[in-house]
């Protein structure tokens, strides 16, 4: 009998520790479980998926979230063997374990999908993933590797054409599915890498895990990182992806796609170029009239500046100078002549002589003006002055 009280939980402590151990298992985080599907059920208002994943002697539950449900390339249903990726967790409310599946596979994909993880881990160790070379803008050549029967050829030629009629297309026919793909488009990689092309297209339609697994080869893989020239995958559809596209420069959803970005739309360019062309003359426009009002005012500063502009200004002030001058001395000339008239008039009037010319006259005696009788004696010699001439008398 054991002395030691035994530890008591609640039930829902109990489900969180045991979820809490199963979430602590590394090995449970990313899981891949072959079994057989049962009760399998869609959920119309969540759109999640709820079944069993069985084999003859277990079985387990296990949940797909809508996220996940809706990337799935095919519809699962009760009997069908798959195997699913996910993580093992406890879902607490129920006390029970199940499985939270990420991907679905049918048959053999699950090995597959194995196999790709690892090589992909490899490969990016290794630094395949970290080439990405710019794409060229405009491309004088495109080389296409693909199979020459496939639709996605098609495609690739058809969208060329119309966006860029101008672009040389060179098609290096390759396997793109079966045993000796990958050999097939290790070869084509390498002829491709033999001509002047620009860019390489390599790639096909869609298909199963099976049908792409030639560009998840670590050959093809290693063929195309060594590339000289840039490269665009175009493998599948838009949800598939395969190690080439992972090594790829550029990764295009589809095949058509994969055209889109290797060669530019020459209408959209044409309308580019108008826009540019006309920005530039407008920006020309603009320089030119800035300019022209540049080239202006120097030439209006030199103007003013240069000995001839100063000589004129100079000469103009000379003149106004002058002119002031003239000005003046006219008006002093005027001032002046009439003082002078004037005065001219005053001494007239003050003239002796023009008193003279009226009938009077000026007695001398001596050279004294005679201005009084009193001042002569009998005998004394006097000069009369007449207005014309004098006359000579002794006073008695």
């Amino acid at each position: 009998m054991l002395n030691n009280k035994p530890f008591t939980v609640t039930v829902s402590q109990l489900n969180r520790k045991i979820s809490f151990m199963l979430g602590a298992e590394k090995s449970f985080a990313d899981l891949c479980v072959k079994g057989e599907i049962s009760n399998f059920n869609v959920n119309a208002r969540s759109g999640h998926i709820f079944f069993t994943l069985k084999d003859e002697n277990s079985q387990v539950r296990a949940v797909m979230f809508r996220s996940f449900a809706e990337q799935l390339r095919f519809m699962p249903e009760d009997g069908m063997s798959v195997t699913v990726r996910g993580s093992v967790k406890c879902y607490e409310q129920a006390g029970q374990y199940q499985i939270y599946v990420s991907e679905i596979m049918q048959g053999g994909e699950g090995a597959l999908s194995a196999a790709f993880e690892k090589l992909k881990s490899k490969l990016e160790a290794e630094g395949l993933f970290a080439q990405k070379r710019p794409i060229p803008q405009m491309p004088s050549k495109v080389c296409v590797i693909t199979s020459d029967t496939g639709a996605a050829l098609q495609d690739i030629l058809n969208i060329i054409g119309r966006r860029c009629p101008t672009v040389k297309v060179v098609v290096i026919p390759a396997a793109v599915q079966g045993e000796y793909a990958p050999d097939s488009i290790v070869s084509a990689l390498k002829i491709a890498n033999g001509t002047d092309a620009d860019v390489i297209i390599f790639g096909r339609g869609g298909g199963s895990a099976e049908d792409l697994s030639a560009f998840n080869s670590e050959a093809v893989a290693r063929a195309v990182y060594a590339s000289r020239i840039p490269t665009i995958s175009a493998v599948g559809h838009e949800t598939d992806f395969t190690i080439a596209d992972f090594v790829a420069d550029k990764r295009a959803p589809t095949p058509s796609a994969a055209a889109e970005l290797a060669v530019p739309d020459a209408r959209e360019l044409v309308s580019l170029l108008a826009g540019m062309k006309n920005s530039i003359g407008r920006s020309l426009y603009r320089v030119i009239e800035n300019k022209t009002a540049a080239i202006r005012l120097i030439d209006t500063n030199i103007k003013l500046k240069s000995p001839k502009q100063r000589i004129l200004e100079n000469e103009q002030r000379l003149d106004a100078v002058t002119a002031k001058l003239r000005s003046q001395m006219s008006m002093l000339l005027s001032e002046k002549e009439h003082a002078f008239a004037h005065t001219a008039a005053v001494i007239e009037a003050l003239n002796p002589l023009a008193v003279l010319m009226r009938g009077y006259s000026i007695t001398y005696l001596g050279d004294k003006a005679l201005m009084n009788a009193d001042d002569v004696k009998p005998g004394d010699r006097l000069t009369i002055k007449l207005a014309e001439g004098t006359v000579n008398a002794t006073v008695e």
